[in-house]
């Protein structure tokens, strides 16, 4: 190849005149050439050999602008303050290592040797020559630009966030982690509405839940409490009257705590049950079948049965007198999961109202109301209600039935039949045959085992259905208007009545009327009858009870039957 070949590169203006035979100014040869062992002295007969650097950069057109310092062509000059903006991380930046010729051109060992083994000079071999490699890494540096004050302040703000955001997560998980001395949850004034199935076991019941004496100073004033051990007893456990606690249909509590009270001057005692069941429909379960247990009491009087109101979730009271003189006031509450039985007893004295039993236990339900999920106490009030059903529904049961003689005797009746009724003659109608009505049952009930009742003493009661309501209304004032003028009519009789009124379901009043009739049958000798009626709604109802001159009901007593008949028969539907 010859230096007009059109196809040689060109070399750069300084080396285009050099030739094989010329030589430097410092007597070395030109870099292109170098002598042989073959060749003289005078480097004839030296032989070209491959460039041992990188040719010479092309001439490239002279941009119209001169050559600005850090940068290889420059179209335009730029103001002397002008910073270039921060570069790729893999291009070279002020940030990155110097390069150094080694690492442009390699180590010797990486270099091409000359023909003697002799490492070239560089300096030597291009003097003068500028080219591409020097251009690019060996221009002249640019200063390092100095950091962007907005840059700074925007990595400290960075900074200073990320470390916040580090503190709040640890306090956060701090905070959300459970505290094993945690307290109870304060107590709620509103019931769990819906409650549901919770994999957690049921809330803690626990012994500061129950009564203290000092709370009891309003169940009646006077009177001082005590408390007692309710366990320390080697007897049958502690009963309330008329309860037996494992009979509520096979279920148990998960825990029961007890609490028992004795008052002075003989004035009874108190005795608290609270249970905890696993869930409120359990407990709701338990405390029906309670109340249904107590409603049809063994040789037990029902006297009352209270709503109470503003207490909890559900609460009722009963009122009952068993066969040995002792009056027990039932009160049933249920918040949430619990389930508290208080029983106030009273010994020859009147019985405690619902009202101030509701009253004194407000303060243990607020204690247990929130463990429970239950509503909490507010403004509690007790409405006098219709009794428990019974099996034989709309008709007279064993409790709603006095004993004349205290402790002695048992009743017993039929069932429901056509009636057969002789009436105290003062009815002027045929109680058997009353026109208009739909339907018409008697049933009996006889008193047993009490050796001061005379023989066939008992309760006749007669239910009869109308089609209409003013039908039933019609003949009760026919009824009504027959006793007021028995004694005219017939001369031998004398009828004393008084209104009688009994509560409804629906805190309404129900009314029904008593008569004491006494029939002359001779100068020296007379029979009394007493008579009962009644309308609710479209049906009439009828008693008889036939007392002796000694035996008999008393008037009060006489005339709670005829009101509890009355609040029965509205149980029909």
């Amino acid at each position: 190849m010859s230096d007009t070949d059109p196809d040689q590169p060109r070399r750069a203006a300084d080396d285009a005149d050099e030739r094989p035979d010329q030589t430097r100014d410092d007597g070395s040869a030109p870099r292109s050439w170098v002598p042989t062992q073959e060749s003289g002295a005078d480097g004839a007969g030296g032989v070209e050999v491959t460039t041992p650097i990188p040719p010479p950069a092309p001439t490239l057109p002279e941009p119209a602008q001169p050559v600005s310092a850090g940068r290889r062509f420059s179209a335009e000059d730029l103001p002397e303050d002008w910073r270039s903006a921060a570069p790729r991380r893999s291009a070279v930046s002020v940030s990155s290592p110097p390069f150094s010729p080694g690492e442009v051109f390699g180590t010797a060992s990486e270099r091409p040797a000359t023909s003697d083994g002799t490492e070239p000079d560089p300096a030597a071999a291009g003097a003068g020559e500028p080219d591409a490699v020097s251009e690019v890494f060996l221009a002249p540096e640019t200063p390092a630009a100095a950091p962007d004050p907005r840059r700074r302040a925007l990595a400290w703000v960075a900074g200073i966030a990320a470390v916040a955001v580090v503190i709040g997560l640890i306090a956060w998980s701090v905070a959300a982690r459970p505290s094993p001395t945690a307290a109870v949850p304060a107590a709620v004034e509103t019931a769990s509405s819906t409650p549901t199935a919770s994999a957690t076991p049921p809330p803690a019941l626990v012994d500061t839940q129950l009564i203290v004496a000092t709370e009891l100073a309003k169940l009646r004033k006077g009177l001082s409490w005590t408390p007692q051990d309710a366990t320390a007893t080697t007897a049958a456990p502690l009963q309330p009257g008329c309860l037996e606690l494992s009979s509520t249909g096979g279920a148990s509590p998960d825990t029961e705590l007890k609490r028992l009270f004795t008052a002075t001057k003989s004035g009874g005692s108190l005795l608290q049950v609270v249970q905890s069941w696993p869930s409120a429909e359990a407990a709701t379960a338990a405390r029906e079948a309670l109340i249904a247990q107590a409603g049809a009491c063994e040789n037990g009087l029902l006297l009352s049965a209270d709503r109470v109101t503003g207490l909890a979730d559900s609460a009722d009271a009963l009122t009952l007198r068993t066969a040995d003189g002792v009056t027990h006031t039932l009160l049933f509450v249920r918040t949430g999961r619990f389930l508290s039985i208080l029983d106030a007893a009273a010994v020859k004295t009147d019985p405690f109202s619902a009202a101030a039993l509701a009253t004194a236990v407000v303060p243990s339900q607020r204690r247990q109301c929130g463990p429970a999920a239950g509503a909490c106490p507010g403004s509690v009030k007790a409405v006098a209600t219709t009794p428990p059903l019974t099996e034989t529904r709309g008709w007279l049961a064993w409790v709603d039935l006095s004993l004349p003689t205290a402790g002695s005797g048992r009743w017993t009746a039929t069932d429901p039949l056509a009636p057969k009724l002789v009436g105290s003659q003062c009815e002027d109608l045929d109680l058997n045959k009353l026109s208009g009505t739909s339907t018409a049952l008697h049933r009996t009930y006889l008193l047993t085992n009490d050796p001061k009742a005379p023989e066939g003493f008992g309760i006749d009661e007669a239910i009869y259905t109308f089609p209409k309501e003013s039908s039933a209304a019609a003949l009760a004032k026919q009824l009504d208007q027959n006793f007021a003028g028995c004694g005219k009519r017939t001369r031998t009789a004398s009828v004393k009545e008084a209104a009688v009124t009994a509560a409804a379901a629906n805190g309404k009043s129900l009314t029904a009327t008593s008569y004491l009739v006494t029939q002359r049958i001779s100068d020296s000798k007379t029979v009394a009858f007493r008579v009962g009626l009644a309308v609710v709604g479209n049906r009439m109802v009828y008693l008889l009870a036939n007392p002796s001159g000694s035996f008999d009901f008393s008037e009060d007593a006489w005339r709670a039957i005829v009101g509890r008949a009355t609040q029965r028969v509205t149980q029909l539907g």
